[in-house]
Order: structure tokens, then sequence, then C-alpha cells
């Protein structure tokens, strides 16, 4: 059975609240930022001008601030004098500092040595990140030139106040040195742009500048829009109508306004696809030699707009079942209700995370053992897919047989959003109480322990009776044979381990890797091999092995002999 592995942001659940409001009597200050592209053959950079009004800082106090790294994903930096500011005094000298290191990077801060004077101006010249094939799949967070423009998240590459503010923004694009036709568009508008937002909007947003293309065409009123610079191996105009009707299911569950919503779409030069949302907006990369279909992205654009509602309060590492299952679940479940995906369909995308559940080889550690290897091994970033999914599905089971039928996850999940959207408290305890009010506080507790503890989830077999039933279906684990990170930037074998297939068909500790083929699709499916191509002394040597472990307990759904269509509605 093929298994779906969507190497996704794991920050992909958080979604800004970006509007701010300061007292009727007090604006809140300005922040003018000006952008201008400059494309050319080696990529070119964006120039960034940063006005902040009268920030009033004392010396030692940090200006503005962005991460070295997030989730393993590079910024743009700005080592040595490559970011500077000036006030109405002139030059502002700035010191460098590192803040505490989280699980999820290293943000830099830059600091001034002197009490500012009036607005403070921070310029730069953001460079994009060198990506090539042998670069590894990831968070959609870095700045990329792609045919003439650019494309990415602020966190990438705009180093923003480090008083959240909010500030009365105002995004100005200069495309004096951009192609004809250049534009430039954000997750909060296209254009220029102002508008009330904090700090953090300005990094947790995609912006994409330079000769884009647009759907529906610029010019017609919409709010709804999808960017991209390379033509995409699909049929853009045929893409947005699927997600328009996406966002129109769902917004409409979650009972919210259709507000503006925007979708970003960039080329990967390595194998692999994977989305990314952020405020209003998520980007999707794809391999172009993949070609993927529209019918293929389907479900990963589901599950990044699904990002734009449920939420729980809390650290990452504990929370991310629910903000990663409550994607897997409804972005199926309301594609499904809204006639987008056949009851087939639907039941061979809940196999796929069953099976990606089961075949992980990490299921069994604790949501904070699994948290704590996200940012080194891609194959740990999807246990809160499959574990979050199976866990709503046996909890949506529970409530509707104690209520026999009258309550659902729904329920439990709308009473989270409203809670969220209200100012009220939405983390695990809350969550406790709504599930222990519908199946009693023990049996609520017990399931949710056994969840995070990493006990085995069985498929729960009343949830889709009578259309599907619950089969037995063994899984062998993704092992790929030797530690992840022998991967990244220097590719030497560590952590060679005893007894795998890549050490039984000749990987050694040590080896030089340069090259490597069908990693994503024996990600995808229990039967493809990846061949390693090895550097040794006496010449290159080709290692062809099939990256799975001993089989395990595993199941899945079956569509039942005699349900007919009636029965399956879910």
């Amino acid at each position: 059975m093929n298994r779906l592995l969507k190497l996704t942001s794991a920050l992909c659940g958080f979604v800004i609240a970006f509007e701010g409001h300061a007292a009727a009597d007090e604006a809140p200050p300005s922040l003018d930022l000006v952008m201008t592209p400059h494309a050319a053959n080696d990529g070119g950079y964006i120039d960034v001008s940063m006005t902040i009004e009268a920030p009033k800082l004392a010396a030692g106090e940090g200006l503005v601030r962005l991460p070295l790294t997030l989730v393993g994903i590079p910024s743009a930096r700005y080592d040595g004098d490559a970011l500077t500011a000036s006030d109405a005094k002139g030059d502002l000298p700035l010191t460098q500092e590192e803040e505490p290191p989280t699980p999820q990077g290293v943000y830099r801060r830059w600091v001034v040595t002197r009490a500012t004077e009036g607005d403070v101006t921070v310029t730069y010249k953001a460079p994009p990140r060198e990506v090539t094939a042998a670069t590894n799949n990831g968070p959609l967070f870095d700045l990329r030139a792609e045919a003439g423009g650019f494309a990415g998240a602020g966190v990438g590459f705009i180093a923003t106040p480090v008083k959240e503010g909010p500030y009365s923004v105002s995004l100005k694009w200069d495309m004096s040195d951009a192609p004809e036709g250049s534009f430039g568009a954000w997750s909060l508008g296209e254009g220029d742009v102002e508008r009330v937002a904090p700090a953090s909007a300005l990094s947790f947003s995609y912006y994409a500048a330079g000769p884009l293309k647009r759907y529906p065409p610029r010019g017609e009123d919409s709010k709804f829009g999808l960017y991209w610079l390379a033509e995409p191996p699909f049929d853009p105009a045929a893409l947005a109508g699927r997600i328009e009707k996406l966002y129109e299911a769902m917004s409409s569950f979650f009972d919210e306004d259709q507000s503006a919503y925007r979708v970003f779409i960039r080329q990967n030069p390595y194998k692999g696809r994977g989305g990314s949302a952020l405020a209003g907006s998520f980007m999707f990369g794809y391999n172009k030699e993949d070609a993927p279909t529209i019918d293929d992205l389907q479900s990963l654009l589901a599950h990044e707009m699904a990002h734009n509602w449920p939420a729980m309060q809390g650290e990452h590492g504990l929370t991310a079942w629910y903000s990663e299952g409550t994607a897997e679940f409804y972005s199926l479940m309301l594609a499904y209700r809204a006639g987008l995906i056949t009851t087939d369909k639907y039941l061979e995308e809940i196999n796929q995370r069953a099976s990606g559940y089961y075949s992980n080889p990490y299921r069994a550690l604790s949501n904070e053992e699994a948290a704590q290897k996200f940012w080194t091994d891609p194959i740990a970033q999807t246990v809160p897919y499959g574990r979050g999914f199976m866990y709503l599905v046996q909890t949506d089971a529970a409530i509707r047989a104690k209520t026999k039928g009258k309550r659902s996850l729904d329920d439990i999940v709308l009473e989270m959003r409203r809670r969220q959207n209200s100012g009220e408290a939405f983390g695990i305890p809350e969550w406790l109480d709504l599930v222990g009010e519908e199946i009693g506080d023990r049996e609520a507790k017990k399931q949710f322990e056994g969840m995070t503890s990493g006990e085995l989830l069985v498929a729960d077999d009343h949830r889709f009776a009578p259309c599907f039933e619950v089969v037995p279906e063994p899984a062998r684990p993704f092992v790929l044979g030797f530690a992840r990170s022998s991967l990244n930037d220097d590719r030497i074998v560590r952590g060679l381990e005893p007894g795998s297939e890549a050490a039984r068909l000749g990987v050694r500790e040590g080896d030089k890797i340069v090259d490597v083929k069908g990693m994503e699709e024996a990600r995808r499916d229990n039967a493809a091999e990846i061949t390693l191509t090895i550097s040794r002394p006496d010449g290159d040597v080709e290692v062809t092995y099939l990256p799975r472990g001993a089989e395990v307990e595993g199941y899945a759904w079956a569509r039942a002999d005699k349900a007919s269509g009636k029965a399956c509605k879910f």
C-alpha cells in the first residue's frame, strides 16, 4: 500500500490573527516597508528598506531580529555589516547577539549601541537562497529566485522589529528594476498594501514579486488569488477552482466569513513536494519532473487550507497532534462532504494516513520524544499527522457512540475554535474537559494519555461502519539504515545500523554519498527501493535496497461487502 508522506511545515498551524487594534485615541506607530526586486541570472536580490516611527530605544535594546535557521531552513542571516541602520542623528551603530535557542531554531538580534532619536531606518540586500537537486525538502520559508522573480516567507529574509507592535504597516513595491509587467503580492494584500499588523505578521506571511502570473487575472474582483512565476505542469485555473471550492466548504463548516485568501506556487529543483500555511495563505512547492496532477495535489492543498482554522495553545511538540491531526481529518472529511472526492478516494486517503502512522519508525515515541527529533529527521515530523488523525477518529467514534449519534468530534473542534476566537483558553486542559463531558473524564484521560505516550492506536471499527470495516494490514517501517543527518551537507554515512538492509547490501560507516535516487518514492511506497551512489577510493559504487524494517502490527479500512452508497455518509 502506498503511504503519503507530505513534508510540510511543522509550523504550518501557526496562522496569525494579524489585525491589531490600538486604542481609539492612539494610532499605532508607522512601519514603512519598501522592497525593490533586482532579478539577475545569478538570482539577484531584493533591496529592503524599513522605517520604524520613533521606536525610542535605549542603548542596549534590540532593534530588529531574524532567525539564523527556523525548523532547519536557513535565512538570509545578514552577517557582518550586511544590515545597517540610521536615525535622525545619522548612522546608528549596531551589535549582534543570539537569542536563547528554541526547538525551532535560533534568532539573531541587532542591538542599538546608543539611544535612538526620531525614526529609524533599517536597510539591507536580501539574497535568495541557493538550492539544487541535492537540497533537502523542507518548510517553504526561504527566499527563492525563480523565472525573473522572487518568492518566500518574511521569516526567511525580513528582519522585523523586536517590539511586537502593532504597527500601521505600509508595504510598497518598487518595480523600477523588475521585468515589464511585474508586481508584488503579500499574504495580506496585492500591490502596495496598508494594514494594521504586529511585527510577527511581517515574518509569518508570504511575499512574491516579479513577472507573476495570477488567477483570476489582475483587475478581476476576487478575494482569492493564486500566484506563480514559472509555468507549472498542471492547469493553474483548474487548480484555483478546486481550491476555491475547498475554501468555501471549510469556511462554511467553521462558520467564518470568507476573508481574502492567497496561494503561492513555486518549483523545487529537488524531488518532493509539500506546503506550508501562514497568515491567510499557503505556499506549495513541486518538482517539475514529478509533474503532479491536480488530483495528486488535492490532499496537500486541503491539508494546508485546513490549518487556517483549528489550533491549540501550548508548546508545538505537545500540541502538533491537534494542529496536524485536525488538518488531516477535516481536509478529507470536508472535501468528502462537499462532494470533491469520491467514497473510494476517501477510503484510499484515510488508509494512506493509517499506513503512514503504522509504518512510522517513531510511532512508539511519546509526543515529547518525537518532538525532539522533529528538526533533524523529516520522518519524525510526520508523527503528529498519523497519530493525530488516528486519535481523532477514535475520539469521534467514542463521542458518537456515547451520545447515540447526537454529538461528534465536530462539536468539540468547533467549540475549541470558538474559544480561540473569543480569547478564551484553548489548550490541552480545555480539550480534555470538553471530551470528558462527552465520554467521561476517566475515558477521555485514558485515551489521551495512551496517544501522547506512544501506545499503539488500533484503527476504530465503528466510525466508518457500515461502509468500511477494519482489517489487519501489517506494516514495514521506513528504515534508512543510518542517521538521517548523513544526507545533509557533507553526506557522510554515520550511525550505520547493523542488520539493516543498507548495511546488509554494502553501505559502510564513513561512506561518502554523492547521489540519492528514489528517496521520495520510497517514503510514499512500501515497495519502492532507493539507490545510493557512493564514492570510494577505488571508484564509485551503487547500492540499491529497500529501506524498510521487519513487519509490525498495522490495520486498514476496507469497503464492507454489502455496504451501499447510502451507508457511506460521514
